[in-house]
């Protein structure tokens, strides 16, 4: 790295690396974020050689990872931030993705779908109330037929999903206290995310050294929140328990399977 200009090995700025990173993770192909980078950014880089940016940034974000786990592990990890938050969440999750052959001729070899987890872990603003804001769940979840039809939509499409019945049948007084209610929700401050395709204990490691890395350990308030998969909680006994973080589980995973 040129380190006057602070240029990558590629001769790309800090913030044209920035900007190519972010949409080559979030378009659905290096081809795509390729098109957007030129559209938006007025910056070209060809799909193949985005490709090549964006795996490298990922080998040396992996190392940094690693570094910092095992210092995590060797209790010499250090908060990067003195002021400790008010409230803070870990949300702990598990997809699919579908991965191919790594080394080779171009093209899709050996494809194979693997799991994925993830804990997005964020610091928010929010009131503390003496009583609890919303001691009742929604109505919708209130309504045995609703209920049904969202728990099944849910299970169909295999995450959560916005009732179109229930929307339907909002009327605009509804909507209003809605709006009412959407205000009092707390507000998202700062939010870093741990993605992983290692096993569940390896990645339990790097989600506890990202938590005190920020400093969430310290928080007032916290929060963990997942599903009901068993490792998730084995995770939480492991690592959050003992910092105080209070275990959640998502509602509308449990609704599903009832």
């Amino acid at each position: 790295m040129d380190h006057k200009l602070r240029l990558g090995t590629e001769g790309y700025s800090p913030a044209v690396l920035r900007k190519a990173v972010r949409q080559a993770g979030k378009a659905s192909s290096f081809a795509d974020a390729s098109d957007d980078l030129k559209e938006l950014a007025q910056i070209t880089i060809s799909p193949h050689h985005l490709g090549k940016v964006a795996e490298r940034i990922g080998r040396e974000w992996a190392v940094v990872r690693d570094a910092e786990v095992q210092a995590f592990r060797d209790n010499r990890l250090a908060a990067e931030y003195a002021q400790p938050p008010q409230v803070a969440t870990v949300s702990v999750d598990g997809g699919r993705l579908q991965t191919r052959q790594a080394d080779g001729e171009r093209g899709v070899r050996t494809p194979a779908w693997h799991e994925v987890k993830v804990a997005c872990c964020q610091t928010l603003s929010s009131k503390v109330y003496a009583a609890d804001p919303q001691p009742q769940p929604p109505a919708k979840f209130l309504d045995p037929l609703q209920a049904a039809r969202l728990a099944a939509e849910i299970k169909a499409r295999g995450g959560a999903a916005k009732s179109r019945t229930a929307a339907a049948a909002a009327t605009p007084k509804r909507r209003r206290r809605g709006k009412a209610r959407r205000r009092q929700r707390p507000g998202k401050l700062v939010r870093t995310v741990v993605a992983s395709m290692a096993d569940s204990e390896a990645f339990g490691w790097q989600m506890a050294a990202e938590v005190q890395r920020r400093g969430l350990d310290r928080a007032q308030r916290k929060g963990y929140i997942c599903d009901g998969q068993k490792y998730n909680w084995t995770l939480f006994e492991l690592h959050l328990a003992a910092w105080g973080f209070l275990g959640i589980l998502d509602f509308l995973h449990l609704l599903a399977y009832l």
